[in-house]
């Protein structure tokens, strides 16, 4: 989807930048992320600060990376309790997507990669790229895009529910 670089504000703030690749399908990505996050505001999911159309988004700075390099990585250790408070935080955020919003949103790709943890190990969710909002949608409507190993068996029933992201929290 594309490349993430540190950046800082003029007001000194650390951010994440991420610059989507350029075609068709990616501005549709990009588009999706930007309407599904803009008016989201939960302490687990990473914050849009803002965008530059037509390919950079810009996130609030997460200081510890990604959950997958805590739990694969040989030099790095997260301890029961930390893993135990990581997987309430998801659990909250994705709560908040699926009953707190406005609109309802299915992030579609809960994994590892997109859980981000900050300076006090706090989870968030990221990556919205793959959500959808609104009514649940119809199979035919949608392109699958998960990531295979996290996606649920639901994906080729043709039965799209906030039950795909619950799936995907549990592998």
């Amino acid at each position: 989807f594309g490349s993430v670089f540190e950046g800082v504000l003029a007001d000194g703030s650390r951010v994440a930048v991420k610059r989507v690749s350029d075609s068709k399908q990616v501005h549709k990505l990009f588009e999706a992320e930007v309407v599904a996050i803009i008016s989201i505001h939960h302490k687990n999911l990473v914050r849009l600060r803002g965008f530059c159309c037509p390919n950079l988004l810009v996130y609030e700075f997460v200081a510890n990376g990604s959950l997958d390099r805590w739990l694969f990585d040989d030099d790095k250790f997260l301890d029961c309790d930390a893993r135990y408070s990581i997987a309430l935080d998801i659990a909250r955020g994705l709560s908040y997507l699926h009953d707190g919003c406005r609109t309802r949103v299915l992030h579609l790709d809960i994994k590892p990669q997109n859980i981000l943890l900050d300076e006090k190990f706090r989870a968030k969710i990221s990556d919205f790229g793959l959500s959808r909002q609104g009514e649940l949608q119809a199979m035919d409507e949608m392109i699958i895009r998960g990531t295979p190993g996290y996606m649920a068996p639901e994906w080729l029933q043709s039965q799209v529910s906030d039950k795909l992201d619950t799936f995907s929290f549990g592998v």
